[in-house]
C-alpha cells in the first residue's frame, strides 16, 4: 500500500481545485508514538497544499497511566517537528482524547483533522472507543484524515508503558509497608481482627499511590500488600500458603480494593496536577492582562510582556515593534551587558524572517536554528505588530510554549487598544483643531467687518467732500485707529502660526530690556496719548535672552489690554525689575480691574471679558493666549493680579542674560 503521506500530496492539488474556496485550518493531533511523525509531515503537507493555518494539539491525560521517560522525549521531539514544520503548539486537558480534540476544533474552526491509527485492533470493545470513530460523530463537517501506524514500531502512548522506576519512590513505598506491618503486628497482639488489618494495608496502598510518581507503585503496593497479609497475619503464619477455604476470597478482594483504591488516587494527582497548570496558567494570563491593559503606550505593553516572559522562561527576552513591515528599535529585557550578543546579524535576520513569513524561527526550529533565541510573532488584525525573541537557556515543554503563544496573544490585543486608541485619539485632536480653526476664522470674519466698514464709510465721505474742514481731522483719527487695530491683530494672527509651527525656532539672543520697551512703545497706537504712560526701571543695563520681536508683541497686547479696558487719563506703568535669574516686566494700570473668576480664563484662547468696554470693538481673545504661548516658549511665566488700590498688574519673567565685555 502506497504511504499516505504521498498519496496526500498527489491528491491535495485536485481536491483543492475541486473545494468551493474557504479558510482552512488543519489540525494534528500529537502523542509520544515515534509513529507519529508520520502523522505530523501528513498534515504539513496537507497544510502547505491548501495554504492552510496549521495547528499541532497534544491532549495532556487527566489520569492514567503516565508515560516513560522515553514517551517523554519522543513528545517533546514530535512537538519540535511540529513547529518546525510550521504548526502553532496548542495543549488541552482530559482524559477524554477524543472530546477534548472536537472541542478544540470547534473553538478554532479547524476543517481538517489528521491523526494516527493503530495497524491492528486493541480489543474487541476498540471500535467503540476508537478516536476516529468518536470524532466523525462529534465533528460531522470536519474531513478526517487518519495515517495507520507502521508494523513493528511499538507505541509509546501514555497508556501503553508505565514510567520507570526510582530508588526514591521504592524506599518510600518499602518504608509504608514496613510501617503497615509493624502496626498491623502491635493490633494483632492487644487484640484487632484481621478485616481490620487488612484496612491497615488498603490505606498504606493509597499513600503509596499518593506519596510516589505514577501508579506502578500502587499496583507493585497492592500485590506486595495481599503478600504481606498472607505472610505474617493468616494460618500458617510466615510463609504463602493459606488454610483456611475463604482466603483465597479475602485475597482477590483486598487486591481488588487496593488497585481501585491506588488507580482513583493516582486519578486524583493527575487532575489535581492539570487543574494546578490550569490555574497557574490562568493566573499567569489574568496578570499579563491586567498589566498590559494598564499600560499607556507601545514601549511599556512591550516591556511589560518582555518582563512576564522572562519570569516564565528566565532568559533574555528580544521585543521588536514593526511598523510599515520594519522592525523598530528593540526592548530588552533584562537590559544587561551580558545580553548584547543577541542583537547579531543571525539573530536579526531570523526576526526579520518571522516578520515577513509569520512563523516561528530561530532556536529550535529550521529557519536559523543557530540563534541564541527563538522568534515568534505577535499577530492582530491580521498583522505582525511585533517580534518576540525567547532566548532559550533550557527546552520549553508544550505548556510552557503555549503560555508564551498565550502572553504574546494578550500583547497583540493590547497594541491593538493602544493602536486604536492614538487612531481615536488624533481623529478627536484634528476634529479640535478644525474647530479652532472654524471658531477663529468665524472670530475674525466678525470683528474685521466693524474697522473695515468704518474705514470705508469715513474714506467714501472725505473722498466725496459731505464733511465740514473742521471735523475732517477727527475722520483721519478714527482711520488712523482702526488701521492700527487691523494691523496688531495681523500681527497676532501671524505670530500665533509662527508658535504653532513646530519648524520655526526662536532666535534667542541676549536684548536690552530697554531697547525692547522703547520699541513697543513706538509702536502703540494714537489712543495712547489718552492715556499717562509711564517707564519706571531700576537698571537701564538689564538684559534678557530673547526674540525681540516675539517679546515686543506680548509688550504691545499687554499695552493694548490696558488703554483698551481703562477710561482716558488712567495711569498705566510699565516697571522692569532684576528678579535673580530672571527679569521681570509688568504693565499695571488704575482701571476697574479683573475679576477673581476672569483671573482663571484670561489667557484662554478665544476668552474675552464681560466687563466693561471702552470702546465699540469686540477682541478675538488672542491676544493674552498668545502672550503665555510666547512667554513660555522663553522659558519664562506670566501671571495676572490686582493692583492696590484698583486695577491689574500684569507681570511676566525672562531669562536674564550677562554680557561681559573685554576690555
Amino acid at each position: 500500500m502506497s504511504s499516505i503521506v504521498s498519496l496526500i500530496r498527489q491528491e491535495a492539488p485536485r481536491l483543492r481545485a475541486e473545494l468551493p474556496p474557504r479558510e482552512e485550518h488543519v489540525l494534528v493531533c500529537i502523542s509520544p508514538s515515534p509513529n507519529n511523525v508520520r502523522v505530523i509531515e501528513a498534515g504539513a503537507v496537507l497544510a502547505r497544499a491548501f495554504d492552510a493555518k496549521f495547528t499541532a494539539l497534544y491532549v495532556e491525560p487527566g489520569a492514567g497511566l503516565s508515560g516513560s521517560r522515553e514517551a517523554a522525549r519522543q513528545l517533546e521531539a514530535n512537538l519540535n517537528l511540529a513547529t518546525k514544520a510550521g504548526a502553532e503548539q496548542a495543549v488541552s486537558y482530559g482524559a477524554d482524547f477524543s472530546l477534548q480534540i472536537a472541542e478544540f476544533a470547534k473553538t478554532a474552526h479547524v476543517t481538517k483533522i489528521v491523526l494516527g491509527r493503530a495497524a491492528k485492533k486493541r480489543s474487541l470493545f476498540s471500535r467503540r472507543r476508537d478516536p476516529a470513530t468518536q470524532l466523525s460523530k462529534l465533528l460531522p463537517a470536519a474531513e478526517l484524515f487518519l495515517v495507520p501506524e507502521e508494523s513493528g514500531k511499538p507505541s509509546n502512548t501514555p497508556r501503553a508503558r508505565i514510567r520507570g522506576l526510582t530508588w526514591r519512590s521504592l524506599a518510600i513505598e518499602f518504608a509504608i509497608l514496613t510501617a503497615a506491618t509493624l502496626l498491623g503486628l502491635f493490633l494483632r497482639t492487644v487484640g484487632f481482627t484481621e478485616a481490620s488489618i487488612m484496612t491497615l494495608y488498603i490505606l498504606a496502598v493509597l499513600l503509596t499511590a499518593f506519596w510516589t510518581d505514577g501508579m506502578v507503585y500502587g499496583l507493585i503496593s497492592s500485590v506486595l500488600s495481599v503478600l504481606t497479609f498472607n505472610y505474617f497475619f493468616t494460618e500458617p503464619r510466615f510463609t504463602l500458603l493459606a488454610y483456611d477455604p475463604g482466603y483465597p476470597v479475602t485475597f482477590v478482594v483486598m487486591l481488588v480494593a487496593s488497585v481501585l483504591t491506588s488507580s482513583l488516587t493516582a486519578q486524583a494527582r493527575q487532575q489535581a496536577k492539570a487543574n494546578a497548570e490550569k490555574a497557574y496558567r490562568t493566573e499567569v494570563l489574568l496578570t499579563a492582562s491586567r498589566n498590559l491593559q494598564q499600560a499607556d503606550s507601545t514601549d511599556e505593553i512591550l516591556l511589560e510582556t518582555a518582563r512576564q516572559l522572562h519570569a516564565l522562561v528566565g532568559g533574555a527576552v528580544l521585543l521588536y515593534p514593526a511598523e510599515n513591515g520594519t522592525l523598530q528599535q528593540p526592548v530588552l529585557f533584562p537590559s544587561a551587558d551580558a545580553n548584547q550578543n543577541l542583537f547579531t546579524e543571525t539573530e536579526r535576520s531570523a526576526a526579520n524572517w518571522t516578520l515577513i513569513n509569520n512563523k516561528r524561527s530561530g532556536a529550535g526550529t529550521g529557519v536559523s536554528s543557530g540563534a541564541r533565541c527563538q522568534y515568534l510573532a505577535v499577530r492582530g488584525h491580521g498583522e505582525v505588530r511585533a517580534v518576540a525573541g525567547i532566548e532559550l537557556i533550557r527546552p520549553l515543554d508544550s505548556f510552557e510554549q503555549s503560555l508564551c503563544l498565550a502572553i504574546l496573544g494578550e500583547c497583540g490585543l493590547a497594541l491593538d487598544k493602544q493602536q486604536s486608541d492614538t487612531a481615536r485619539q488624533a481623529i478627536a485632536l484634528k476634529a479640535q483643531q478644525e474647530q479652532l480653526r472654524a471658531n477663529l476664522l468665524r472670530a475674525i470674519s466678525h470683528d474685521l467687518r466693524t474697522p473695515l466698514t468704518s474705514i470705508s464709510g469715513n474714506a467714501d465721505m472725505l473722498l466725496r467732500g459731505a464733511v465740514p474742514r473742521e471735523e475732517q481731522q477727527q475722520l483721519y483719527g478714527s482711520i488712523y485707529d482702526d488701521s492700527i487695530w487691523l494691523i496688531n491683530l495681523v500681527e497676532n494672527l501671524l505670530s500665533i502660526t509662527r508658535m504653532d509651527d513646530s519648524s520655526i525656532r526662536l532666535n534667542l539672543k541676549p536684548e536690552l530690556i530697554s531697547d525692547v520697551v522703547e520699541s513697543a512703545l513706538n509702536r502703540i497706537g494714537r489712543r495712547a496719548a489718552q492715556h499717562n504712560i509711564r517707564v519706571e526701571t531700576e537698571n537701564d543695563l538689564l538684559m534678557a535672552n530673547m526674540d525681540a520681536p516675539l517679546i515686543v508683541q506680548v509688550l504691545l497686547n499687554l499695552l493694548e489690554n490696558a488703554i483698551k479696558y481703562t477710561p482716558a487719563g488712567s495711569q498705566i506703568v510699565l516697571h522692569t525689575s532684576d528678579a535673580g535669574q530672571f527679569v521681570r516686566v509688568s504693565v499695571s494700570d488704575d482701571g476697574p480691574g479683573i475679576s477673581d473668576e476672569n483671573k482663571q480664563h484670561v489667557f484662554d484662547l478665544f476668552f474675552t471679558s464681560a466687563g466693561l468696554r471702552w470702546d465699540a470693538r469686540r477682541g478675538l481673545g488672542l491676544g493674552l493666549s498668545l502672550c503665555r504661548a510666547i512667554v513660555s516658549a522663553h522659558g519664562g511665566e506670566i501671571t495676572v493680579a490686582d493692583n492696590v488700590p484698583h486695577g491689574s498688574v500684569f507681570s511676566f519673567t525672562l531669562q536674564k542674560a550677562e554680557v561681559h565685555l573685554d576690555e
